[in-house]
């Protein structure tokens, strides 16, 4: 099952694209996932409608960037426990996270959930969850495919550069090429 929240529609105060945010959950189900379309920004709460209707264990899949979110006290702004209170309700009921390693463009380093190195005041907190396989690194497979980013992959196919397809699923790539036309259509107006 993919999540995509609504609250990613708003990005940096600018509306995205909504077509651009259905093309997304399109590209997902040719690959063969459901998707599931929230309001949850917060993955507790997330976590917490699921467990509604499974008994079964709970994996949620995320990168460094989010794990590195998780952290950032505006997500449990609204909780009398802050985020402790956040990790208590996102591991109830034997869920896990299964981080997606990124690769640090300056030293070329991999940075996993092993290696991520935890706001300090959380540090300890961050060790439990290792030692307690609450949060688990996943292999990267194809070390070469974190080389790029989403957003730069994006910005190729938007540009029109060649090459892109190599990033992009077979299944997914119909959605790229529906932007590259979008995006012709637009220059084809401007000019």
């Amino acid at each position: 099952l993919c999540e995509i929240t609504m609250n990613n529609l708003l990005r940096d105060g600018d509306l995205v694209d909504h077509e651009d945010f259905l093309d997304r959950a399109d590209s997902l189900q040719r690959l063969g996932k459901t998707v599931l379309i929230s309001r949850c920004p917060e993955f507790h709460r997330i976590a917490t409608f699921l467990s509604r209707y499974t008994s079964e264990p709970i994996a949620i899949i995320l990168s460094i960037g989010l794990l590195n979110e998780l952290f950032k006290e505006k997500w449990s702004e609204n909780l009398p426990g802050g985020i402790l209170e956040s990790f208590g309700r996102l591991f109830k009921n034997s869920v896990q996270l299964f981080v997606y390693p990124w690769k640090q463009r300056k030293t070329d380093e991999l940075v996993s959930a092993e290696s991520f190195i935890a706001p300090e005041k959380f540090a300890c907190l961050y060790d439990h969850f290792l030692q307690n396989k609450k949060i688990v690194s996943i292999d990267t497979g194809d070390e070469e495919l974190l080389n790029k980013t989403s957003r730069e992959v994006m910005q190729m196919i938007e540009a029109g550069e060649d090459g892109w397809e190599k990033w992009v699923p077979k299944e997914a790539q119909f959605v790229a090429r529906r932007v590259i036309r979008n995006q012709q259509e637009i220059n084809g107006l401007q000019k």
